[in-house]
């Protein structure tokens, strides 16, 4: 089977930089700027990531922070597209990758839920179609048409995941999102994750919460300064890990 996703040695480098921001800072360090940019510093989010995951696979990205499990989401997901390396994505993307991202806060929740969609590369027409899905399921009331700013987290997060999900994608990319939320949310995600999973949706899942980890991936991949430093069967990753961790 043709992998749904694929990376070959992708590695990302970003710029380090002492320069303080505003316009009078910027102004007086230009001269060193321009005289230290051939020799500026990079560290690289990731370093030669190399996998490949089937379709209908769920997979766990795990690690400490700053580890480059977001960017390595961002990459997948198209976000990023100035790195080394090869990434093939066959599959439709549907992407949660940060609280509020991809919303407008000055807009009303319905008004993102066209916007999103946009982003999600649906036409108006279709998300017409899903908003009253959408609605339900973010179980938002009155709220859908007050401008996103008024919203608490759990409100954005619910929002969010509701969209996200209701387009049926065959790919699901989630950082960290599912940790927002009450207990009678969660449960709807799972059950609607589930739903997914059923037609085949192929989940990578950023988390810190080990119980979703466990309960969602079937594969973990582990990550270090950039670097994957293990990769597969949930138990055996996350076991590997513990046993580390004891030492």
């Amino acid at each position: 089977m043709e992998p749904i996703i694929e990376l070959s040695n992708v590695t990302m480098r970003f710029a380090m930089t002492k320069m303080k921001y505003g316009f009078k800072s910027i102004f007086l360090q230009l001269p060193q700027y321009i005289k230290e940019r051939s020799s500026r510093e990079y560290f690289s989010a990731l370093d030669d990531v190399s996998f490949s995951i089937k379709p209908g696979e769920h997979v766990g990205l795990i690690g400490h922070n700053g580890c480059g499990k977001t960017t390595l989401l961002s990459v997948i997901g198209g976000v990023y597209r100035r790195y080394q390396g090869t990434v093939k994505v066959r599959g439709r993307i549907s992407m949660l990758l940060s609280l509020g991202a991809g919303f407008c806060p000055q807009l009303s929740g319905r008004e993102n839920i066209e916007l999103n969609g946009v982003f999600q590369g649906k036409t108006r027409r279709e998300m017409a179609v899903l908003m009253d899905d959408i609605i339900d399921f973010a179980s938002l009331g009155k709220f859908i048409d007050a401008p996103l700013f008024q919203y608490s987290s759990g409100m954005i997060s619910r929002l969010g995941f509701s969209i996200a999900t209701a387009i049926e994608p065959e790919i699901l990319l989630v950082d960290e999102v599912m940790a927002v939320g009450d207990a009678d949310f969660k449960q709807k995600c799972r059950t609607r994750m589930n739903k997914l999973f059923d037609k085949g949706t192929t989940l990578i899942l950023v988390s810190h919460q080990m119980n979703d980890i466990k309960h969602y991936c079937d594969r973990v991949i582990e990550l270090k300064a950039g670097k994957v430093i293990r990769d597969g069967a949930t138990a055996d990753v996350l076991s590997a890990r513990e046993k580390e961790s004891a030492k």
